[in-house]
């Protein structure tokens, strides 16, 4: 498996191609549409994959949806539409752009990966983090030396906590490609982050 990330210019966000030969999963679709497009262009990307239903990781959803099945959580399917969470003032039209979603730490296999979803409730009540291999990818629950914000809609800062102490039970080599800025680790984030361990 091979990782693309997809950087927007204006929100810092990371969208995250999982490539396995010429098929492909997409993580996220921030609202930098063109470039997401030109990246997802050069392969078969049969899969969407979203970590949270705000704005700047769903904004370029009904221009890439296509063929390409749509997969979230299962708060995810009632969020979708509410201009509250995602803070998107007609949301309306994203109706019936998802085409199912992950129990907690269910594992699907797409384009031949391995992905398990783990719910990590607190950013917002559908968040969920993917994991592949040795990489984590956590949308807003985790970030370098921080974590994703508690106080939007939907928002709670002891799930938050316990879902962050969740993914510290990962093997400390997992890398965390987060939904804004750079990488991390397990290891780093449990000496260093915001919830370290003491």
């Amino acid at each position: 498996m091979k990782v693309i990330t997809i950087k927007s210019s204006e929100m810092d966000q990371n969208s995250y191609l999982l490539v396995n030969g010429k098929d492909a999963v997409l993580i996220d679709c921030g609202e930098d549409t063109f470039k997401i497009l030109k990246e997802t262009e050069k392969y078969n990307v049969k899969y969407i994959l979203l970590t949270h239903c705000h704005f700047d990781h769903i904004y370029s959803l009904s221009e890439l949806k296509g063929q390409k099945t749509v997969l979230g959580s299962k708060n995810f399917l009632k969020n979708i539409t509410n201009p509250k969470i995602t803070f998107l003032p007609s949301c309306e039209n994203l109706a019936g752009k998802t085409d199912g979603f992950f129990e907690d730490g269910e594992v699907k296999n797409l384009c031949g990966i391995d992905i398990k979803c783990i719910y990590t409730e607190g950013h917002t009540d559908c968040s969920v983090c993917y994991l592949a291999e040795n990489c984590l990818f956590s949308g807003d629950t985790l970030f370098f030396g921080s974590v994703g914000r508690w106080d939007f809609e939907t928002g709670d800062f002891e799930k938050l906590k316990n879902s962050v102490k969740k993914l510290y039970t990962l093997p400390d080599d997992t890398v965390v490609y987060a939904g804004h800025g750079q990488t991390t680790t397990i290891g780093y984030e449990k000496k260093n982050g915001f919830f370290k361990e003491k």
